[in-house]
């Protein structure tokens, strides 16, 4: 399987989800996001696998339950309670996919994926590498998973890709957010806060990341972005970008900078 130009991509569950009020879809702009999908699949066809992050629906039972901690500091009852709402929230996206016409396919991720004291350590990945050869969309997501250490545990979306860029490399993996890429403070809290455009991941210091302003059982923006100079390091270009209407096109066709781009060469432009 050639995976030169697989790209893996990331819609947050502040974009598809209203992340203030507990199991609730955004479904007017989810139906924006899918509807652009679409357009760029019917015109340039990319070779994608897509991820998307709980929102709204497990964020808030797996903060309240402590799933992430395991049996010793969590609950049966929430990670029961999780699991079931993140598969719910990829249900609706995945059909709202087939109504549009993307051919999605739903990888239950807690079915797939085992941790390790909160790493995955084993991912059954031959379903997802079938669906590419069928040229099917897997569609994976952040969900509570079995831990052999703890239990359970929380694994996000960037968790997943981390592991699957060692299995099926990416050129690109590109992650739509709510805000446009990785900034100097919280923008939602801070009008001066300042964007950075392009990051290099061997140096630049976490001192500079914030915890986002929503509840996050997987950790936050820090973490997440953790994850990705991960990727980055291993010579896989990472760009954090808005989910506005347009921006899904202009990734996906190719353009670069939009939002923040980690990397792990040193940047020629002066930035991190």
């Amino acid at each position: 399987m050639n995976d030169s130009e697989m790209l893996f991509v990331k819609f947050g569950g502040s974009l598809i989800t209203r992340k203030d009020e507990m199991f609730t879809v955004d479904y007017g702009r989810m139906r924006g996001i899918v509807r652009e999908l679409a357009e760029v699949l019917d015109e340039i066809s990319p070779r994608l696998i897509i991820g998307h992050g709980g929102g709204s629906f497990p964020h808030p039972i797996a903060k309240s339950f402590n799933v992430r901690e395991g049996i010793e500091g969590g609950s049966k009852r929430g990670f029961v309670l999780c699991r079931n709402a993140a598969s719910t929230l990829n249900r609706i996206f995945v059909d709202m996919m087939n109504d549009y016409g993307v051919d999605a396919i739903s990888i239950q991720t807690s079915a797939a994926v085992m941790a390790k004291n909160g790493e995955i350590q084993e991912f059954f990945i031959d379903p997802i590498k079938s669906a590419l050869s069928l040229d099917l969309i897997p569609v994976v997501y952040g969900d509570c998973v079995f831990d052999i250490s703890r239990g359970f545990t929380v694994v996000s979306t960037e968790r997943i890709f981390k592991f699957l860029a060692r299995h099926i490399r990416p050129s690109r993996v590109i992650i739509f957010s709510i805000v446009n890429g990785i900034y100097t403070s919280d923008p939602l809290r801070d009008e001066h806060a300042r964007r950075i455009p392009r990051i290099n991941a061997n140096v630049f210091s976490d001192d500079y990341l914030r915890d986002s302003y929503y509840i996050d059982a997987t950790g936050g923006m820090r973490e997440k972005v953790k994850e990705l100079f991960d990727i980055a390091k291993s010579g896989v270009e990472c760009e954090i970008l808005s989910g506005d209407e347009g921006n899904i096109k202009r990734a996906l066709s190719g353009y670069r900078g939009i939002g923040t781009i980690i990397e792990a060469k040193a940047s020629a432009d002066g930035d991190y």
